[in-house]
């Protein structure tokens, strides 16, 4: 992936200015409940703090669709971090005068929150325009990698730093969101579509949205995967702080077991472009087996090869491996490292197809399928608490198997595979002219040999 920074200097500038700001934006999500604690003493603020930084996902994907649609990704970037940049500031300002009040630093999480989604949405919608097509595989993993590598360092980051001085983290992260704003001003300049910025309406924006996502049978089915898969996990770590909690087990041991999905998130995307060799050499060990042949096949391992297939098996694995050697700390280990692992994959194969989307109309179809996924994230911690509380533990792990397994079975033989093995491009990108159709999906074929002359997508986990 070396080639990537020497060849495309556009994509160097916003690895860097993405890098920076993911660590800053996992960074805060420490700091801000820490300080929140400081000035109160309070763990009611905590939960504000903390509701508020979390509900910009809620509110802001859509919108944020729309507007690097409207005006372009260059420009949203820079303006949201340089945005972050100064409420960096502000709040360091207040803190160092003693006049920062609990209720500023909610008002703080909360926007900043927002102009956290903004971004990443703009990430997505912009790394497609700045490397070829040939590249952009290794562009999506390599990003991928080092949006896991940030969940794992910069939570660890803002915690040491604020346990230094409690100002210095917002410092730091004041900083690298003002050496974000900069890498991203070094990208080649948009020119906003004039007759959108003073014709089309919102209401016009956001169903074009939606309809592109929908009719593209491949994005509509992955979205939903994710979705399901998402909140299976969120109840699976309400079961493993349940059993932590009663087991006594130690803050660090807890932190180093959910750091477990992030390892497996990186080994994922350093794999995910080694994808074909793999499923190569796995077919051709189960060529004299026709037994295995055919398992890894419905496993979407080889042939019509789908990651989104190897993703539902593997969380379905995962919980078996749980319920195999019992509810004990080492096993949720070894799960949230399948998972994430096949997670890794999954994000880069709906990040190529959200690649092949028109690139007018790619913020707002990330934006829809991010919401989506995103909504089983927030409210899968509630669903956990109430299985846990309704079944205890051990019956919250056998609902969630049982629930993985049909989700599973039901990918499988209701051949849903036919729909996620191939992806259709989106057409009509036009919001002025707001029919948005897709492409029919073709017949299945090897993903090795595709039959049009379009970049196949690959395997999708979820």
């Amino acid at each position: 992936m070396r080639h990537l920074f020497a060849q495309y200097r556009p994509f160097r500038w916003l690895w860097w200015g993405s890098t920076f700001s993911m660590l800053g934006g996992r960074a805060l999500s420490v700091t801000y409940p820490l300080l929140a604690y400081t000035l109160t003493g309070s763990s009611e603020w905590i939960g504000w703090v903390v509701f508020a930084s979390t509900m910009p996902g809620l509110i802001c994907y859509i919108p944020a669709g729309v507007l690097i649609d409207r005006i372009g990704p260059r420009r949203v970037l820079m303006s949201s971090e340089a945005v972050r940049f100064v409420i960096m500031g502000a709040l360091v300002v207040l803190l160092l005068s003693d006049r920062l009040r609990v209720e500023w630093v909610v008002v703080f999480a909360l926007v900043e929150g927002g102009l956290a989604v903004t971004s990443s949405v703009a990430e997505s919608a912009l790394i497609p325009r700045v490397v070829r097509d040939d590249d952009l595989d290794a562009a999506l993993a390599m990003h991928e990698t080092s949006t896991h590598g940030a969940v794992l360092v910069g939570r660890q980051l803002g915690g040491l730093l604020y346990g230094l001085v409690p100002f210095i983290p917002f410092m730091i992260n004041g900083l690298m969101f003002a050496g974000s704003a900069l890498s991203y001003r070094t990208l080649p300049r948009e020119v906003p579509d004039a007759r959108r910025l003073q014709d089309v309406s919102l209401r016009i924006e956001l169903r074009a949205g939606f309809a592109a996502l929908w009719g593209n049978r491949f994005l509509r089915l992955a979205t939903f995967i994710v979705a399901c898969t998402n909140l299976m996990v969120q109840c699976l770590i309400v079961v493993f702080l349940t059993i932590a909690t009663k087991d006594d087990l130690s803050p660090v041991w807890v932190g180093s077991f959910l750091a477990a999905s992030g390892v497996g998130g990186v080994v994922g995307g350093l794999l995910w472009p080694r994808r074909d060799r793999i499923s190569t050499r796995i077919e051709n060990g189960t060529a004299h087996n026709r037994l295995a042949r055919r398992l890894v096949e419905w496993m979407g391992l080889a042939r019509r090869r789908s990651i989104m297939l190897v993703h539902v098996w593997a969380c379905t694995a995962a919980i078996v491996l749980i319920l195999a050697f019992g509810q004990l700390a080492p096993s949720f280990f070894g799960a949230l490292l399948v998972i994430g692992l096949a997670g890794g994959l999954s994000n880069v194969t709906l990040r190529s197809a959200w690649s092949r989307v028109p690139d007018d109309l790619r913020g707002r179809v990330v934006s829809v399928s991010r919401f989506v996924s995103y909504s089983a994230v927030a409210i899968g911690p509630l669903i956990g608490s109430l299985l846990v509380t309704w079944g205890d533990t051990k019956g919250a792990t056998l609902f969630l198997f049982g629930s993985m397994a049909l989700l599973t079975l039901t990918t499988t033989l209701v051949h849903l595979r036919k729909g996620l093995t191939r992806v259709s491009i989106p057409v009509g990108a036009d919001p002025v002219a707001p029919s948005v159709t897709a492409s029919p999906a073709p017949e299945p074929v090897r993903e090795e040999q595709p039959s049009v002359p379009e970049r196949a997508l690959p395997a999708v986990t979820g």
